[in-house]
């Protein structure tokens, strides 16, 4: 009886343990559980609160007009910079020797390219970050302090086709934009378009051109030699599908004329005389009525270089682009491929060969404006805008859209790429 009552004691006992050692694994389980969120909570808030910590507000000491304007270049940190871009010089002189080499209007602003220049980092009046840069790196790890007054610049010269940017921090990140678009606020197109003064007009949004040009004749000595109907001079093989079905559709048109389309350049069937650009330009000049000008990407306000070595040359340029032209080009001195099918734009052709008087009035604009290739080291405006500026600060809510209007499908395929790339 004795034995049988120690068994049931014992049962006992082994159950109480059992009991309260699955009450001990089940506390560690939800305690786990706990540190568990609370660390998943930590990490997804943290970039939060770290940016919100270096928005410090800090008042800055008074600034007045004749200050000179600190700017500071952001770079990538060592760590995150390429072994080509450690050695690669900067593109302005560190201090003010940029705006005074430029014969700026405004000669008092100071670059650096290292934020210990100045013992606060809130007392830089700007800070400028490339876009080479800016899409490597998340924002809300920038190692700085930021005051309410300074301005945040982003800056580039590329397009956002070559340089997408996704990152949903970027938006209410910027307070200027310094690019080529004409809606930036420090515009920086690739081109220059000068009045007959000599003085930079543009371009810019909204061109004020002159309404009635004069006639001029000039010019018609020059233009009698013309036998030959369109030329385009390619200097890149790779073509948008858009640019490759136009010149087709425009080869088969000029055909039902007898007139031609030659391609010229690495990757036409017709070579530039001693393989230079400049001399096929002048050949153009002579020999067609005509010629082609496609930029490499369809964006909008992207007129580069290749416009000025057109405009710049007796031939009427045929141009393709999303661009709005007449920010860019003087009425009456182009021919919008957009505007016409491709029908309508071989009638045209084949009228105005035909019709040399009519021919020559699309050179009258050159009785008031001339192009240049604007220097992408030109700084000047920076330092203007500057100085202008009155201290209201505004954001840029909605960068991204800015920056590209379809940067939602754009940054959707990039995110799909990754997913499914498996070399990556």
């Amino acid at each position: 009886m004795r034995d049988k009552l120690e068994k049931k004691m014992y049962t006992y006992h082994m159950k109480e343990m059992m009991f309260v050692t699955t009450c001990k694994k089940n506390y560690l389980k939800v305690a786990l559980c706990i540190v568990c969120v609370a660390t998943v909570l930590v990490v997804m808030i943290l970039p939060h609160v770290l940016s919100t910590s270096k928005h410090v507000f800090h008042k800055r000491h008074a600034r007045y007009p004749t200050d000179l304007k600190y700017i500071l270049f952001w770079t990538l940190p060592r760590k995150h910079r390429s072994r080509f871009s450690l050695n690669k010089p900067h593109e302005f002189l560190p201090g003010q020797s940029t705006f005074i080499d430029q014969k700026c209007p405004y000669i008092n602003c100071y670059i650096s390219y290292t934020k210990d220049t100045l013992s606060n980092d809130e007392d830089f009046d700007a800070v400028v970050f490339s876009v080479d840069d800016i899409k490597k790196m998340d924002v809300n790890f920038i190692n700085m302090s930021r005051s309410p007054d300074q301005l945040y610049i982003f800056r580039s010269l590329e397009t956002p086709e070559k340089h997408p940017l996704c990152d949903h921090s970027l938006d209410h990140f910027f307070n200027w934009t310094w690019t080529y678009k004409l809606t930036s606020d420090i515009p920086q197109p690739f081109i220059d378009i000068h009045g007959s003064n000599n003085s930079i007009i543009g371009p810019r949004r909204n061109m004020n051109w002159v309404k009635k040009m004069k006639r001029t004749d000039k010019y018609s000595g020059k233009l009698g030699y013309k036998r030959k109907a369109v030329a385009w001079i390619l200097t890149k093989c790779k073509l948008k599908t858009k640019h490759q079905d136009f010149i087709k559709e425009m080869k088969d048109e000029l055909k039902s004329y007898n007139y031609s389309l030659d391609i010229y350049g690495p990757c036409g069937l017709k070579k530039c005389p001693g393989g230079r650009a400049l001399k096929c330009y002048k050949m153009v000049e002579k020999n067609y009525f005509f010629q082609i000008v496609l930029e490499e990407y369809f964006l909008e306000d992207y007129v580069t270089e290749a416009m000025v070595s057109a405009m710049s040359h007796l031939a009427i340029p045929i141009v393709l682009g999303a661009s709005d032209y007449s920010n860019f080009l003087p009425p009456g001195s182009y021919i919008n491929a957009q505007a016409f099918d491709i029908k309508k734009l071989g009638a045209l052709i084949d009228y105005l060969i035909k019709n040399p008087d009519m021919y020559e009035f699309f050179f009258d604009w050159k009785n008031y404006y001339y192009y240049t290739v604007r220097p992408r080291s030109q700084i000047c405006d920076l330092c203007t805008k500057l100085n202008e500026y009155n201290g209201t600060i505004t954001k840029y809510d909605h960068f991204r859209r800015w920056w590209d209007p379809d940067y939602k499908d754009v940054c959707q395929r990039m995110k799909l790429f990754k997913l499914f790339n498996t070399d990556a």
